[in-house]
């Protein structure tokens, strides 16, 4: 039988910062495999594999100049591209950080930003800021997936895939 008393206290400030960084990883593994999707260069994406966000989405970019991708297409990327680019601040904001408890306070009112050298210099952030953060990033995935598949449908033979929008929109004809 074990014991309640020994189990750590649940953080939920920590929680969400843990929950940015994993979708921040996640969103850098969605770059990456857009990359793939829109370059067939080997060496590029053998390069890209220990790149950071900033950088692949800067290659992103590079690679849709190349001029083989529909110009519906290469717009939807670059939409997905500037969102990656704001949440990558985002994300940056809340994940390098640095902060010190306060004398006085519970949970997230202890926690003040401290000013350093390194790490940013931050205004306080609500736990729910954090999770939307993480949950724009997955909906960012999503629409990378999406805009990625839809790239190189043409080639494949395979359909296109609706955005999310026009799938509401069509499930509410249907009714």
């Amino acid at each position: 039988m074990t014991s309640n008393a020994t189990a750590p206290e649940r953080n939920p400030f920590l929680e969400a910062v843990g929950r940015v960084t994993v979708a921040g990883a996640e969103l850098d593994a969605s770059l990456h495999n857009l990359l793939g999707v829109i370059a067939f260069e080997p060496t590029l994406l053998t390069l890209a594999n220990a790149e950071g966000t900033a950088r692949l989405i800067e290659w992103c970019g590079v690679a849709l100049t190349a001029g083989t991708l529909a110009e519906e297409d290469v717009a939807e990327i670059r939409a997905c591209l500037a969102r990656a680019s704001e949440l990558k601040d985002k994300r940056n904001q809340i994940v390098h950080s640095i902060f010190a408890e306060a004398e006085d306070g519970n949970g997230l009112e202890a926690m003040k930003p401290r000013r350093k050298r390194w790490g940013h210099s931050v205004t306080s952030l609500s736990i729910e800021e954090m999770e939307t953060t993480a949950q724009q990033i997955e909906e960012l995935r999503s629409a990378m997936f999406r805009a990625g598949w839809n790239a190189r449908c043409r080639e494949t033979g395979m359909p296109r895939l609706p955005s999310p929008a026009s799938s509401s929109e069509a499930s509410a004809n249907h009714e």
